[in-house]
C-alpha cells in the first residue's frame, strides 16, 4: 500500500505543478471569497449566491489560503490531502484490496477535478466514505457526525440521507446529522453579523446548470417555470426511489442512487462525476472500468479548452461535438449500468 500511496502522491504533485497557472471561474471565486472573508466582510447573500452557495465552512479554508499566500496552490493541496484520504478509505472498505486502491490512485477523474478544476467535492465524498466505514465498524454516532461534516461542506450528501437513516438503530441519534451545519452557522452569524435567512436561502437556491445533461438536454429552453417544475419532479422521484431502494450494503445502495441521479437529474455540473468513482470501485458493477474511462474522456473534452485553447474566444465547434457525443455515450452507459446494477449484477 505504501508504494500505491507514493504513486498517488507523485501523480497529484506533478498535476498540481502542471496546472498551477490554470484559471477558471471557480478558482477566481475562491480567491474573492477568501479575501472578503479575511477582511471580515459578510458574503451572504449577494456574493455567496454567485461564488459560494454553501454553508460557511469552505470559506474559512479560502481565507486561510489567502492569508498563507499562493491561495490556489494551498487550496488544491488541501483538496489533494482529502483525495488521498479517499484512497485510503477505498483500501479499507474493500478489505485492503490493493487493486482497488491502485485504480483509485491513478483514476484521472478525481485528479482532474481536484488538481485542475479545483472543485472541492472530494471533501464531502471523503466524509461520506468515512461514515460508511464507521457504520461498518458499528460506530453509528461517529458515522452520523461524519455525515454531518459531509453536509456541512456541500449540501448534496443530503441525497444519501435515507440509506444512512435506515442504518441507525437508535433514531434519537439522528439529530447529530444537523449538528455541524447548525454549529458552524451559529459561529458565522456571531462573527459576521449575518442573517440566517439569507444563508439558508442562498444554500437552498443552489443547483447545477439546467438542461445540459441527459434527457433534459433534449428538451432545450431555459424557462424558469419549467426548470423549477422539472427539478421538483426529479427530486420527488429520486427520494421515492431512495425510499424503496432497500440494498443493505451502503456503498452499493449509494451507487444505485448515483446511477438514478445521473440518468434523470435535471441539473448538472461536470464535477458531480467525482462522486461516483469510489463507489464504482467498491461495488464493481459489470465493466465498471470502461465507465471510469468514459467519464475521464468526457471530463477531458471540457478541460481541453482550459489547457490548450486559452486564446479561443469560444469553444470550437468540433470540441462541442465531441462533448455532446461523449456525453450521450456516458448517459447511455449510466442507463445500462443502472439497470444491470438494480438486477444485482455485481
Amino acid at each position: 500500500m505504501k508504494k500505491i500511496f507514493i504513486i498517488a502522491i507523485v501523480i497529484r504533485l506533478i498535476c498540481l505543478y502542471l496546472f498551477r497557472n490554470v484559471a477558471n471561474y471557480d478558482l477566481e471565486s475562491y480567491l474573492q471569497v477568501g479575501q472578503l472573508t479575511l477582511s471580515g466582510f459578510n458574503i451572504y447573500p449577494k456574493i455567496a449566491s454567485l461564488h459560494h452557495p454553501y454553508f460557511p465552512f469552505f470559506l474559512y479554508i479560502e481565507a486561510l489560503a489567502v492569508y498563507i499566500g499562493n491561495p490556489i496552490i494551498v487550496i488544491k493541496s488541501i483538496l489533494t490531502i482529502f483525495d488521498l484520504g479517499i484512497l485510503y478509505l477505498v483500501y479499507l472498505l474493500s478489505n485492503k484490496n490493493l487493486k482497488n486502491a491502485l485504480i483509485y490512485a491513478i483514476n484521472p477523474v478525481t485528479i482532474l477535478v481536484t488538481t485542475l478544476h479545483g472543485q472541492f467535492d472530494v471533501i464531502p465524498v471523503f466524509f461520506i466514505l468515512l461514515s460508511i466505514y464507521l457504520f461498518n465498524k458499528k460506530n453509528q454516532l461517529a458515522g452520523l457526525l461524519s455525515f454531518s461534516f459531509a453536509i456541512l461542506t456541500k449540501t448534496w450528501p443530503v441525497l444519501f440521507l435515507i440509506p444512512f437513516v435506515r442504518k441507525v438503530k437508535n433514531k434519537k441519534l439522528l439529530f447529530i446529522i444537523i449538528i455541524m451545519p447548525v454549529f458552524v452557522l451559529i459561529i458565522y452569524l456571531a462573527l459576521f453579523k449575518s442573517n440566517a435567512i439569507d444563508i439558508i436561502k442562498t444554500i437552498a437556491s443552489y443547483h447545477g446548470l439546467w438542461g445540459i445533461w441527459g434527457l433534459w438536454s433534449l428538451w432545450g429552453g431555459w424557462r424558469l417555470r419549467w426548470q423549477i417544475l422539472s427539478t421538483i419532479m426529479f427530486l420527488s422521484s429520486y427520494f421515492l426511489y431512495s425510499y424503496f431502494n432497500t440494498e443493505k450494503n451502503l456503498a452499493k445502495n449509494i451507487l444505485l442512487l448515483l446511477f438514478f441521479f445521473f440518468i434523470f437529474t435535471t441539473n448538472f455540473s461536470i464535477q458531480y462525476l467525482t462522486w461516483i468513482v469510489p463507489f464504482l470501485i467498491l461495488s464493481k458493477p459489470i465493466k465498471y472500468l470502461h465507465l471510469i474511462v468514459l467519464i475521464s474522456f468526457y471530463l477531458f473534452s471540457f478541460y481541453y479548452f482550459w489547457l490548450f485553447c486559452l486564446s479561443c474566444k469560444s469553444t470550437p465547434g468540433w470540441l462541442i461535438k465531441i462533448q455532446n457525443i461523449t456525453g450521450l455515450l456516458l448517459w447511455l452507459s449510466f442507463i445500462k449500468k443502472g439497470y444491470l446494477s438494480s438486477k444485482k449484477s455485481y
